[in-house]
C-alpha cells in the first residue's frame, strides 16, 4: 500500500518480512522501537532473530548517552541479546572515543570541567581526562547526557541555561533526541534541553543522529554494501528519518514511539501521516506499526 505525502510516495508495510530482502544491512534503533524502557515491545526481539536466519548485518544504532558495553547489559535484560545483532553504536560510545581519542579543534578547546545535566550513573566520562564541576560557576562547559524523570518541558532548566548562555559557556550533548518513552511515558530527552540552549544563543556540539559521523561509523563497519542496500529504521522523524535523508539511504518509520499518538490508526488514516510528516518536513520511505517480522 502506498501512502501519498506532499508528492513523497510511503510505503505501508505490515512487517519486516516484507521487505527483508530489499537490503542487507539494517540499521535499526532502540527506543520506541525494540523497547519503551520499561520491556521489549511484543515481537521486536523475534524479529531481530528473523534477520539473522536470513543472514543480514543488523546494527542497534542508538542516541543513548551511554557506552556501547553497557548498553548491551541494559539491552539483555529486556531479551535483546548480543546473537540478535552484530554490534551496537550509540552516541554516546561516539562521544566517549572523540574525547578519549583526542585532537577534535571543537572538544579540545572546551576545557576540563563539565557541569552535568543527566545521571553519572551512565559513566560517560569514566577514563577521560574531565572533571565534573559542582556548579556552574566553576564549568567550562555543559554536559547533556540525561535528564531526570518525564519532565514534559526545559522550564526546569531554564535558569541555568539562561546563566551559562549568558557566560558563553558551550554544550556537549551526547544524546540528541528530542523526546523519549521512559516506562510508557513521553518525556522531553536531552536534545530538547540543547535545542533550548542554541535559542538562547549557546552553542551545542552534537553526537549521535541525525549528525553524519555515527552513520560513518555504521557505514565503516557495512564496507562493501551498497548504500541501496542499506535501510534505517526509527521512530523519530527528526533524528532518524532526518539521518536516513541526509545519509541518502531508505528509511522505516515505526509508529509505535514517539510519534504514536499521530500515527495510532495508519494506514487508514493517512491525513494523519501526511500531516506529520509535514509538520517536520521529513518523509520516510516506509512506514509500520511495529518492529515485527509478520502482521
Amino acid at each position: 500500500m502506498q501512502l501519498h505525502v506532499d508528492g513523497h510516495s510511503v510505503e505501508y508495510v505490515r512487517g519486516i518480512s516484507d521487505i527483508a530482502e530489499r537490503y542487507d544491512a539494517f540499521l535499526v534503533d532502540v527506543w520506541g522501537v525494540l523497547h519503551d524502557s520499561a520491556q521489549a515491545y511484543p515481537g521486536a526481539p523475534e524479529c531481530l532473530q528473523h534477520l539473522q536466519r536470513c543472514g543480514k548485518r543488523v546494527i542497534l544504532l542508538s542516541n543513548a548517552a551511554r557506552r556501547s558495553l553497557l548498553l548491551e547489559e541494559e539491552f539483555s535484560a529486556f531479551g535483546i541479546f548480543p546473537s540478535m545483532y552484530e554490534c551496537i553504536v550509540s552516541s554516546g560510545e561516539l562521544t566517549w572515543q572523540a574525547f578519549a581519542a583526542g585532537g577534535d579543534p571543537e572538544l579540545e578547546q572546551l576545557g576540563k570541567r563539565y557541569y552535568l545535566f543527566g545521571s553519572a550513573q551512565y559513566r560517560l566520562t569514566e577514563g577521560l581526562p574531565l572533571l565534573r564541576a559542582t556548579n556552574l560557576a566553576a564549568a567550562d562547559f555543559l554536559f547533556a547526557v540525561g535528564v531526570a524523570g518525564s519532565p514534559q518541558s526545559t522550564v526546569e532548566y531554564e535558569e541555568v541555561l539562561q546563566e551559562a548562555a549568558g557566560r558563553g559557556l558551550p554544550m556537549v550533548c551526547a544524546n540528541p533526541d528530542i523526546w523519549v518513552v521512559r516506562n510508557g511515558v513521553m518525556g522531553i530527552a536531552p536534545g530538547a534541553v540543547a535545542a533550548r540552549f542554541e535559542e538562547l544563543g549557546g552553542k551545542v556540539i552534537y553526537f549521535g543522529k541525525p549528525y553524519q559521523a555515527v552513520y560513518g561509523r555504521c557505514f565503516d563497519i557495512l564496507q562493501g554494501i551498497a548504500p541501496r542496500r542499506i535501510v534505517a529504521v526509527g521512530d523519530a522523524l527528526i533524528t532518524d528519518i532526518a539521518g536516513a535523508e541526509a545519509q541518502k539511504i531508505d528509511s522505516l518509520l515505526v509508529a509505535g514511539g514517539i510519534h504514536q499518538s499521530q500515527l495510532k490508526d495508519i494506514p487508514e488514516d493517512s491525513a494523519g501521516v501526511a500531516a506529520i510528516c509535514r509538520e517536520h518536513n521529513h518523509f520516510p520511505t516506509m512506514l509500520a506499526k511495529a518492529f515485527i517480522w509478520k502482521n
